[in-house]
């Protein structure tokens, strides 16, 4: 009779792959209770992340509003978002807002929240 001895090698590593995953997934972002990521938890990611991140003064963030080139960035809760190919930020505004600007408060009012935000690439945070 052949034994099959890679078996059980094989399936232990399954499980402490799966484990691993497991773990993983825990210590992620939770997302809030209406099904959006914080947006501290947004800031925490730009705050622990690589140097990669810029910071931004308000003053530097007016350059980024869409026009003449340029690219559009936003800043909520001092997390700053690329929307410049976001679709509904055509031209660097969107809804009668531009682009290079602290939009937190303005957010926070809109009927979407900040649910929008998880899907735009952050560039850096606010100084």
């Amino acid at each position: 009779m052949k034994k099959h001895t890679f078996l059980l090698p094989a399936a232990t590593l399954a499980v402490v792959v799966f484990l691993a995953g497991c773990a993983a997934n825990q210590s992620a972002a939770s997302p809030s209770a209406a099904g959006t990521t914080s947006v501290s938890a947004a800031s925490s990611a730009v705050s622990s992340s690589s140097s990669a991140q810029k910071v931004f003064t308000l003053s530097e963030l007016k350059q980024y509003n869409g026009k003449n080139g340029n690219p559009a960035y936003i800043t909520v809760n001092g997390v700053v978002y690329d929307v410049t190919n976001a679709k509904d930020w055509s031209g660097g505004s969107h809804h009668g807002y531009s682009a290079g600007q602290d939009l937190t408060q303005a957010i926070q009012q809109s009927p979407h929240g900040t649910s929008v935000l998880k899907s735009l690439p952050i560039i850096g945070k606010l100084q």
